[in-house]
């Protein structure tokens, strides 16, 4: 009896010690939660105080469905991700609709964009989280620390400021959070063999293909995950493959019945491997990359917001790098096969690598951008596993103890090495987000080691000059203030032609600050000196603005011979003449252009004024008719017969014609003039009337600069 009584108090102090070692480790895991939680949190808060940025526009609001709020996610599933022009950016219905969403309940708050950086973080947070519970249950043989130490190298690593700080990639982020749910419920189908999670997981992973197309090679880490952490017979391991497989196909192939053709052609500014006939440049040149991005992994700065043409040159297979590259991948591969059998942890790590930075090596088909640092986000997980086995191996410590103890001395030194990685990497992290604030902020940071980037520099100056017509547009003359940034402007565009002397857009910019900028900034001063009597100035100015003009035409000449069909180009060809007052010249451009955009009626609108300029009113109301036939909702004809006759004195008429366009479409300076014309007549009630179509006119305006001010970010 005494020893059944002694056996039942061991089993009870086995069952006591069991649950206090269970208790422990929950607590340990909750306060590696909080730790991994609070540190993402800080390297990443300060992003929450940035605007729109770089791209923001294609998902946020100037994204046509995105804006209708609820109302718009039929569109969404039924219409490409985003389509301008010839350019077409595939299928993701599932981060439009998120954003879509997001406006309904936040389009009338001057803070919106604050409202989606918000949102990026707390999903970045929610996939640390969730990254952390599945790396626990993939690793529960190996220590405790080794997914709490992957988990924090890899959310602190600098390269994921794209990803969070632009909302454009909230795609990669949705595509992370998607596809670790469809690895969590497929472990889970391989633990408890329910349907449940089989069918859970496969609906996970819908969402994932649904949110960014890369989340195909899931494809291959499902089975990986699979065969190296659960005991999932190999028979059925190659069904559940066949399974998910034809799960991909039909939803990649799927919405192909109801979307329009489209195709996302490659540009040479974009990729130069876009245009390489020879293969075996190709590959050269995909391993000097995929080094490359091993470099970056390791020093993860400088970082850019755009590579392209001519970052990356298209090297052979002398190069040096090509061959250091090439032996590691090979070396790595040779080590994750060798090691395939026993599922050794090392191989699952590089074979996750391989397989999550293969989209992106241009050896398939070339990369937007030749190089991305959002195309590290994946594969960065790989290189914070690594670097934790790394620890491991350093300071001897058995991989397998599934205790959290650790030798206080080997613990400090751990803590130290990790403090050393940590403190650069927020002080890196928190800086690029700064830089993410806006476009100008983030294109000024990086342009300097960008400047053999075509579209960087080409994009730079675009912004350069927006920020500039932003100031010319308020009610004082900046002129004089923003020059310097005019000239910064022309000498990256002028980089750009350097790098690449085909690109006709930067020729056509040029250009356009030639012209409209400076050759009208010098009119508006001799119209100033002539009316003042000044006439030795008024001259001078005269002389500059034909000197501008001059050298603006050459350059949209130049743009016109690289590309015949260049809309903008012959616009502001024609533009330029109709300031210069060379009427028979502007005809000439705008009617060209009309031969390649017919029906444009902003562009019959500008004909038929300078038709009326130079004098040849009949050709000015033909024209005129002729956009009542294209749009007989338009005003702009209604106005410009209304102003000619104004202009010749025929003030009934001139009303007429006024009165037709405000019932086409509400104009503020049109109804106005209708208000102040029946006020002196004393007709109070029309006097009225046009006063209320001038306020609802002023709503319109104050939308649309509404609208605009949070598409310039």
């Amino acid at each position: 009896m005494a020893k059944k009584k002694t056996n039942h108090k061991s089993q009870k102090a086995v069952s006591q010690n069991n649950k206090g070692l269970r208790s422990k480790i929950f607590e340990t895991n909750n306060l590696f939660k909080i730790i991994l939680l609070t540190i993402a949190f800080y390297f990443f808060y300060n992003s929450s105080f940035n605007y729109f940025s770089l791209d923001d526009y294609l998902i946020n609001t100037k994204n046509p469905q995105t804006v209708k709020g609820i109302a718009g996610i039929p569109d969404i599933f039924t219409t490409l991700y985003f389509q301008q022009g010839e350019m077409a950016y595939g299928y993701r219905p599932i981060v439009r609709t998120s954003f879509a969403l997001e406006y309904q309940f936040t389009k009338n708050l001057s803070y919106n964009p604050y409202i989606s950086h918000v949102i990026n973080i707390l999903l970045y947070l929610f996939g640390i989280l969730l990254l952390y519970n599945v790396l626990r249950r993939l690793l529960r043989n190996y220590s405790p620390w080794l997914p709490f130490l992957s988990v924090l190298i890899f959310l602190a690593n600098p390269l994921h400021t794209e990803v969070v700080a632009s909302l454009k990639n909230r795609d990669i982020l949705l595509n992370f959070i998607f596809s670790f749910l469809a690895i969590q419920q497929f472990v889970r189908w391989a633990d408890f063999n329910k349907s449940k999670h089989l069918l859970l997981g496969i609906f996970y992973f819908v969402l994932a293909l649904l949110s960014k197309e890369t989340a195909i090679v899931q494809l291959a880490v499902f089975p990986l995950v699979l065969y190296f952490f659960t005991d999932l017979p190999l028979k059925k391991l190659g069904r559940f493959t066949i399974i998910v497989f034809v799960v991909a196909l039909i939803a990649s192939l799927g919405p192909l019945l109801f979307l329009p053709d489209f195709k996302r052609s490659i540009l040479l500014i974009e990729n130069p491997l876009s245009i390489e006939p020879n293969y075996w440049l190709h590959i050269s040149t995909s391993f000097y990359i995929l080094g490359w991005y091993l470099k970056l992994l390791i020093k993860p700065y400088p970082m850019s917001f755009y590579y392209g043409y001519n970052t990356f040159p298209i090297v052979n297979w002398t190069n040096l790098w090509v061959w250091v590259s090439l032996l590691f991948y090979l070396f790595i591969a040779i080590v994750a096969l060798k090691k395939l059998k026993q599922k050794r942890l090392i191989s699952f790590i590089i074979l996750y690598f391989i397989i999550t930075i293969s989209p992106f090596a241009n050896l398939v088909m070339p990369v937007p951008g030749i190089v991305g640092d959002r195309f590290m986000f994946f594969p960065s997980l790989s290189f914070a596993m690594a670097l934790t086995y790394l620890l491991f191996v350093i300071f001897r410590l058995d991989i397998h103890q599934t205790t959290v103890k650790l030798p206080f001395v080997k613990l400090i030194g751990i803590g130290f090495l990790l403090v050393l990685l940590l403190i650069p990497y927020g002080i890196i992290t928190r800086n690029r987000n700064k830089e993410w604030r806006t476009k100008y902020s983030l294109f000024r940071a990086d342009i300097n080691h960008l400047r053999k980037s075509v579209k960087a520099n080409d994009l730079f100056a675009t912004e350069c000059v927006n920020k500039v017509n932003r100031e010319l547009a308020k009610p004082v003359d900046p002129y004089e203030f923003v020059k310097s940034m005019l000239d910064t402007a022309i000498a990256h565009y002028k980089l750009a032609v350097k790098i690449y002397p085909k690109f006709y857009s930067a020729w056509n910019n040029m250009g356009a600050i030639y012209s409209k900028i400076h050759a009208n900034q010098a009119l508006i001063r001799y119209r100033s000196y002539a009316s003042k009597g000044k006439t030795k100035n008024a001259r001078m100015e005269i002389k500059n603005a034909t000197r501008y003009f001059n050298l603006a035409q050459s350059y949209f000449r130049k743009s016109i011979a690289l590309n015949p069909n260049y809309k903008s180009a012959y616009y502001n060809m024609a533009y330029s003449y109709e300031l210069q007052g060379s009427y028979s010249s502007a005809i000439s451009y705008y009617k060209k252009l009309l031969t390649i955009d017919t029906n444009n009626i902003q562009v019959m609108s500008r004909l038929a004024n300078v038709y009326f300029r130079n004098e040849q009113l009949d050709s000015a109301r033909i024209e005129n008719q002729s956009i009542k036939k294209v749009d007989s909702k338009s005003d702009y004809p209604y106005i410009n017969m209304g102003n000619y006759y104004y202009l010749m004195g025929d003030t009934i008429d001139a009303i007429k014609e006024y009165e037709v366009a405000v019932i086409k479409g509400t104009n503020k300076p049109v109804a106005k003039l209708l208000s102040k014309y029946y006020h002196k007549k004393g007709d109070t009630r029309m006097e009225q009337y046009y006063r209320n179509q001038a306020y609802e006119a002023e709503k319109r305006q104050k939308i649309e600069e509404k609208n605009y001010n949070e598409k310039r970010y």
